[in-house]
């Protein structure tokens, strides 16, 4: 039964398949030049990678058979030339930082893999060569590569450094206080909390007020008039991690209580 197209939305993809004539033949026309790509040389050409580690393990083969008897991995000698490769079949590279370098020249730094990030490159290297402490190793070859640093941006936000909290020199005792509770105390003679205040001066004395944990900014301010107030006057900067509303609440409280309009 025919359907209309504007009312058959879903139509099987056959339904709108191109039919082809009999003498239509699909011409392929390259859109980039071959000579854009990437050489691929065979195994045993000396201009490849592998054939260098292969080079680096003749060269260094009293190390690979040392390394044999301490990590998984073995001899290969069907080719050939004798190989160590591990079980997955990578090949093992030697001690020689030059020959590690090129090869990340191969997996990182060339224009064709875009200079991945620390998980990619270690994917990558990681599916043909294996040698001991890999990951630290391109761990500080990503942090040191300077294309790197100059183009790609943080993703991961750095913690702000801890700030000295600055002080006026000569400052007397309790000019700057810090004010703080200390919650979820056992209940004894009727308080759960205290309230610390901490001197920033040349003291970095403390006082410690048995309280209540449902204290309010008023009854702090009362607090603060009672045991600070009298023995060193009034402080000039009050340094607390409580909201605006709390600071409101105890400056008036506390403007009140020594007769400030």
């Amino acid at each position: 039964m025919h359907i209309a197209g504007k009312s058959n939305r879903l139509a099987d993809a056959l339904s709108r398949m191109h039919q082809k004539d009999e003498d239509e033949t699909p011409k392929l026309t390259p859109l980039i030049s071959p000579d854009a790509f990437l050489n691929v040389f065979e195994a045993g050409d000396p201009r490849t990678v592998k054939h260098e580690v292969i080079e680096a393990q003749v060269r260094h083969q009293s190390t690979m058979e040392q390394w044999e008897k301490t990590l998984p991995i073995e001899k290969d000698e069907e080719l050939r030339r004798t190989t160590w490769r591990d079980k997955k079949g990578r090949l093992i590279v030697p001690l020689d930082d030059a020959l590690k370098r090129r090869i990340f020249r191969e997996y990182h730094d060339h224009w064709g893999t875009g200079h991945l990030g620390h998980d990619e490159t270690i994917r990558k290297v990681q599916n043909n060569y294996f040698w001991p402490l890999q990951k630290a190793w391109i761990d500080q070859y990503v942090k040191g590569c300077i294309i790197c640093q100059q183009n790609k941006n943080l993703m991961h936000v750095t913690k702000t450094p801890l700030y000295k909290i600055t002080m006026l020199e000569n400052a007397p005792p309790f000019t700057q206080i810090m004010m703080d509770l200390i919650t979820g105390l056992p209940l004894l003679q009727g308080y759960d909390a205290i309230l610390t205040i901490v001197d920033h001066g040349c003291s970095r004395g403390a006082i410690f007020l048995p309280c209540k944990s449902t204290i309010t900014g008023p009854q702090i301010a009362q607090l603060c008039y009672k045991h600070v107030y009298p023995w060193f006057g009034l402080s000039t900067k009050v340094i607390s991690d409580r909201d605006p509303c709390f600071t409101s609440h105890f400056g008036r409280t506390l403007a009140k209580e020594l007769g400030i309009t």
